[in-house]
């Protein structure tokens, strides 16, 4: 039977004529143990000849490795491996060193990235709302490693996020930096306890409520009297097409098929692309938005339809103090709640506001297919319902 180590004193000759196993025709791994140095070998294979050296530790064998033949010559992987021999033999293993210098330098960027590559059915939707979260509130955090980062550190910086930007944004913030802290501390136990342990975290009403019925009159005064145009058309955008809030902030002009009066919802958080149907009054809003001089003006050839200063390019987080409490995510439930009460067709309205999946429980769900035209009519009948709710005409420009 062939063997899988061979005992030699290793020199250039006979690192030279070293071969690997064959069996069956498949070359396989072969050790050559030098008999002049204890624990000094050769690992050949296929295509590479690898020194390294070995020794049993607390009852298991280490094996390090030193380094190709060509980039080291006998002599010093000789003299290298006697070296890290020394240093085994004082109880300390290079192994756990190299991954303690690995776990140093590991940023919170690449602990995020290694995070979102570590979930292959990870949405792209999810993707850029985590890197947006951090980009957003902790870029300087970024390039910082994972090792640095304190209690204090974190319990300071969620709490300044929390009076610069809100509870809500900073809770979510910090819940990516605690994922990606996990993702890193699953590889790296050197790394120690999260330290958002110390994070005092916000506590969060339920913020998706619609707005009730008898308050949107007052809300959509409040929206109309906005100095911004961008910020105004955003909110009533959003109201009357459902979108989520990245879905419709990030909307182009390249994405309105004014022809066929839709618009292409691109990356959806379901995955799926979709074509939504618009009502008049969304047109209407559409046209104003082109044409409005200010906009023009401050965002010339801008390819967004909201456009704004930033990273982005495009409006990203909206936060106006109006005398009706609401949220973006309750905007699109307002717009969810007053299509029910339309009894409008429940696959219908998965389809308006791109639910990823019917009920397993919807059986007829898979018999139907609503179309772009079939959408229309819902579509309209909702906007029609809003109009009416909010006691006039959405239509008034800068």
């Amino acid at each position: 039977m062939a063997k899988t180590s061979i005992p030699v004193k290793l020199t250039k000759t006979a690192v030279d004529n070293a071969q690997p196993l064959v069996i069956d025709g498949v070359p396989r791994q072969r050790l050559y143990l030098d008999t002049e140095l204890k624990g000094f070998g050769l690992c050949v294979g296929a295509r590479t000849k690898t020194f390294f050296t070995q020794r049993d530790m607390n009852g298991k064998t280490v094996r390090v490795t030193i380094g190709r033949y060509g980039v080291y010559i006998v002599a010093q992987a000789r003299e290298e491996a006697r070296e890290l021999l020394i240093r085994m033999t004082k109880g300390i293993n290079p192994n756990r060193e190299k991954e303690q210098r690995r776990t140093a330098s590991m940023t919170f960027g690449e602990a995020l990235t290694m995070h979102l590559d570590s979930n292959k059915r990870r949405s792209e939707r999810t993707i850029h709302d985590y890197r947006y979260l951090a980009e957003q509130y902790l870029s300087d955090w970024l390039g910082r490693p994972l090792i640095e980062f304190t209690r204090k550190d974190c319990r300071d910086r969620h709490q300044k996020i929390g009076i610069d930007h809100g509870p809500y944004a900073a809770n979510t913030a910090f819940r990516v930096f605690r994922a990606a802290y996990n993702s890193a501390l699953k590889v790296h136990e050197e790394l120690g306890v999260n330290p958002t342990i110390a994070v005092d975290w916000f506590p969060e009403e339920r913020r998706k409520a619609a707005i009730p019925s008898v308050d949107l009159a007052a809300w959509f005064r409040e929206v109309l009297a906005l100095p911004n145009p961008v910020r105004r058309d955003y909110l009533l955008f959003v109201m009357l097409t459902g979108l989520r809030r990245q879905n419709a902030a990030s909307v182009r002009w390249s994405d309105v098929d004014w022809a066929n009066r839709a618009l292409l919802v691109p990356s959806p958080k379901s995955g799926r692309p979709f074509q939504l149907p618009l009502s008049d009054l969304l047109l209407d809003l559409l046209k104003g938005r082109q044409g409005c001089e200010q906009t023009k003006t401050v965002f010339a050839d801008s390819p967004w339809i909201f456009p704004a200063d930033g990273k982005t390019g495009h409006i990203s987080e909206p936060r106006e103090d109006f005398g009706v409490s609401f949220t973006i995510h309750g905007l699109r439930n307002t717009f969810i709640t007053v299509a029910e009460s339309l009894d409008i067709s429940p696959y219908a309205i998965k389809m308006l506001v791109n639910h990823s999946t019917p009920d397993k429980q919807d059986v007829t769900a898979g018999y139907i297919t609503p179309e772009l035209e079939r959408l229309r009519k819902p579509m309209q009948q909702i906007t029609d319902r809003l109009r009416a709710l909010c006691q006039g005409s959405l239509v008034t420009r800068v």
